[in-house]
């Protein structure tokens, strides 16, 4: 800390509740270690303000105590100075003539030192005493900043703020009635530990694991908070809480905080403390099975014994919980958040554990121990990385390894106090970083109190453990990561551009694919990358055993009806239970005919609207899902094995999928066309523009960052700027027109999607009317269809 800036302005510190616990273990310590290290202003006074009746030799014996049992080695030369800062004032927190006492002080030292200063007032008291504090402080002045670049208030308030969201916005109304926001500096001092900061500087700092850390790659978090001690001399204010409102509603949360939340784009105070709020906004509301299901709350043997505790005490002394962040970076990973007293070791740490990679090159069979970032907290500040790695030697066998960085190699910290010191020296410095935001809190307390209220209510029966033990708590596996027993078999109608790269991606993943396609070469090719191939419908059908699943690949326009219920459909082939899902681009209202018929027969309709075109095919698609639920979750696992990572959805109703579908092939209209429209106008400007360049930019950054972009930058880059051997004409299929269609329909104005299908009409028609500016706008569009789509665009 030595190396930072001493701080100038006259400054005045009042310790509200100086001869409280909070003060003796933590703020008068650290007031030492920066005095200490030079980082107090020069002109600085400490008001001591308790209800004991001191003397100022009986309370510069009580700093001297306190002192000397957090800190080694105080040299007596620097301890008289020190306690020279101090001036103590015996007073009552509902009395405003004892706030009178703290105004004279401050008035002292200002006409000392010639100068309006500035002042931190730290509430070291209990929150009952708060109103009458806030109060009294305002009743003689002292909440009010004297302006200017000197003289500014601040008011320091240790968690928890508030018991709850309706106490906690209750004193943020008593709050704002005097003070502004920037005054109040709402403290968890766990933002403070060097090991917490450094989460920040790993992540985003680093290129390391940034990239992929999300769901892509992150395949769980657990956090955890074990103290060996119990609790000790604190039973009254423990029992007022319980473990969760201790740690869990504060520390542990926000410390999820750090290790989800967004990248910041700007290292600004605004920035950080928004993603903080943002992330917390998204932790997933409790859900009455989700409290049975997944959390867990115990008390030790013997608390209730502890003075000051509830002999009828039902709070919690452990806790474990398991939850989940509904952000698409994080859907699906689980997150386990535990925490106790007297537990078998002192263990405070963040396990991030990574998913096991597809194929992973000399590992023992079965063996699949994954990679893990650690930070831990305790018993060592250290963060560790393990990971896989060849034992030397002949044999291509692997050996467990890790990195292990050390915070701190040699010096020993005193716990609490280097946090404190630099919470005190933020907020002199006025930097909110380290310290809470109004809206964190909010978000805390609407996470915390379903789940405090339900364990109340003994939604989950307290349990008990020994002291000296830690609960090994395993929670049951969420429904929604079950799938039905589906057996990996599957027909395909269709090896075109899409069904091929859908079977490839099957045939990847253990399925068992039988394709058909009306052109036998495409089979045969596919036949080469393991297809199972069959040269008619019936064949297919026959080879698969047990339930049939036939999934129809046609293309829009394409004879589905036949497939289905011609001469040799399917209808006639399949039994009741089999199931048909279309995943072509069929018009809705076509899919809820279909659904009605093939369920008079006792066979299930799924239909699907696949997005990404043949590289989502082969790599992960976009899956909008329709039909009735009991079928979907027969063959959930199917749409899991082709979706991009959650990118399947399933909408309740026949035709549901193919209409969302429907409607985002729409929306792509209108999008497309405006980007055509554009870079029309741009390659018409008196600029000499580089096209690839503006896309490039566009494609950083921006407001219409997209993978439209990105694809148009691929095309320019195959085909020139001028576009010379792409085809002006823009072919389009029934999804533009269906989309306009239902719109009109249902009354609603369509201007640009309709605009946009009219174009393309109009484009291939044989028409001189068609200029030149006109057909570089069709070129554009179908550049980027012939990209995402490979889709012929050449003239």
């Amino acid at each position: 800390m030595s190396k930072l800036p001493h701080l100038s302005s006259p400054s005045i510190f009042v310790i509200l509740g100086a001869t409280g616990d909070l003060a003796k273990k933590k703020i008068i310590p650290s007031l030492w270690l920066l005095f200490n290290e030079n980082l107090l202003p020069d002109k600085c006074s400490v008001l001591a303000f308790a209800d004991t009746n001191f003397s100022k030799e009986e309370f510069n014996t009580f700093i001297k105590d306190n002192l000397k049992e957090k800190i080694k080695n105080i040299s007596e030369i620097k301890l008289k100075p020190f306690l020279d800062l101090f001036t103590y004032i015996n007073g009552d927190f509902n009395v405003e003539k004892s706030f009178n006492k703290i105004l004279d002080q401050v008035n002292k030292y200002e006409s000392l030192w010639s100068v309006c200063s500035n002042k931190v007032f730290f509430l070291a008291a209990t929150p009952h005493f708060y109103e009458n504090i806030f109060n009294n402080l305002a009743k003689v002045g002292l909440n009010v900043p004297c302006g200017g670049n000197l003289g500014w208030t601040r008011i320091l308030i240790e968690k928890p703020f508030g018991y709850d969201l309706k106490s906690a916005e209750k004193l943020q109304k008593l709050l704002d009635k005097y003070f502004k926001e920037e005054q109040i500096y709402r403290i968890d001092h766990y933002l403070a530990k060097e090991i917490v900061q450094g989460i920040s500087n790993f992540r985003f700092s680093n290129n390391l694991f940034e990239s992929s850390w999300s769901n892509e790659l992150v395949e769980k978090i657990e956090i955890r908070l074990f103290e060996s001690i119990g609790v000790e001399q604190r039973g009254s204010f423990y029992d007022s809480l319980g473990a969760f409102r201790d740690v869990g509603q504060n520390h542990l949360l926000e410390l999820l905080s750090l290790i989800t939340m967004k990248t910041p784009l700007q290292n600004d105070i605004l920035t950080i403390r928004k993603n903080r709020v943002d992330i917390l906004s998204k932790l997933k509301p409790w859900t009455k099975k989700d409290i049975i299901n997944n959390t867990y709350q115990a008390q030790y043997e013997g608390y209730k014994n502890i003075e000051g505790v509830k002999n009828n005490s039902q709070n919690e002394t452990f806790f474990s919980i398991k939850t989940e962040i509904e952000d698409p970076l994080w859907i699906g990973v689980p997150i386990i958040i535990e925490a106790g007293k007297q537990c078998k070791e002192a263990r405070k740490e963040i396990v991030v554990t990574m998913k096991h990679p597809p194929v992973c090159f000399a590992c023992e069979p079965g063996h699949h121990t994954k990679n893990q970032v650690i930070f831990q907290i305790e018993p060592k500040a250290q963060v560790l990385i393990k990971f896989w790695s060849k034992k030397p030697g002949f044999e291509n066998t692997l050996e467990e390894r890790s990195f292990t960085f050390f915070l701190y190699e040699k010096e020993e910290k005193t716990q609490y106090v280097e946090e404190y010191a630099k919470l005190f020296y933020e907020a002199m410095r006025g930097d909110l970083t380290l310290f809470v935001d109004r809206e964190e809190v909010k978000n805390l307390w609407r996470f915390t109190d379903p789940l405090i209220k339900a364990w109340r209510n003994n939604l989950v029966p307290l349990s008990f453990y020994k002291p000296g033990t830690t609960p090994q708590v395993k929670f049951k596996t969420e429904d929604k990561n079950k799938f039905y027993d589906l057996e990996k078999k599957i027909g395909i109608i269709g090896l075109g551009k899409m069904g091929a790269n859908i079977s490839r991606r099957l045939t990847e993943r253990g399925w068992r694919v039988y394709g058909f396609n009306k052109t036998e070469e495409e089979t045969k090719i596919l036949v080469k990358e393991g297809l199972y191939g069959t040269y008619s419908v019936r064949e297919m059908v026959e080879k698969i055993s047990g339930l049939k699943v036939i999934w129809l690949m046609i293309p829009a326009g394409g004879p589905v009806d036949e497939i289905l219920f011609g001469k040799d459909g399917l209808i006639k082939m399949l039994k009741k239970g089999d199931i048909i899902i279309d995943g072509g681009n069929s018009f809705y209202k076509d899919s809820i005919s279909r659904f009605k018929k093939l369920k008079a027969k006792g066979i299930g309709f799924i239909d699907v609207g696949v997005s990404g075109g043949p590289s989502g095919a082969r790599n992960g698609a976009s899956l909008m899902i329709g039909g009735e639920k009991e079928v979907f979750k027969k063959v959930e696992k199917l749409f899991s094995d082709i979706a991009i990572q959650n990118g399947y959805q399933f909408f309740d109703g026949p035709g549901a999928g193919h209409f969302v579908k429907m409607i985002h092939n729409g929306i792509e209209y209108g999008m497309m066309q405006s980007i055509a429209e554009g870079f029309t106008i741009l390659k018409k400007s008196k600029y000499k523009l580089n096209l690839s360049k503006v896309t490039d930019v566009y494609n950083h950054g921006s407001v219409i960052e997209s993978r439209l972009i990105g694809w148009l930058k691929n095309a320019i880059e195959l085909h020139g700027e001028d576009l010379k051997n792409v085809k002006g004409q823009v072919s389009h299929t029934g999804e533009g027109a269906w989309t306009v269609k239902t719109a009109k329909d249902l009354k609603i104005k369509a201007k640009i999607i309709e605009e946009s299908l009219k174009f393309r009409i109009q484009s291939n028609k044989k028409s001189p009317s068609v200029d030149r500016q006109t057909n570089y706008t069709g070129k554009i569009l179908s550049a980027i269809r012939g990209q995402f789509g490979g889709h012929s665009i050449k003239k």
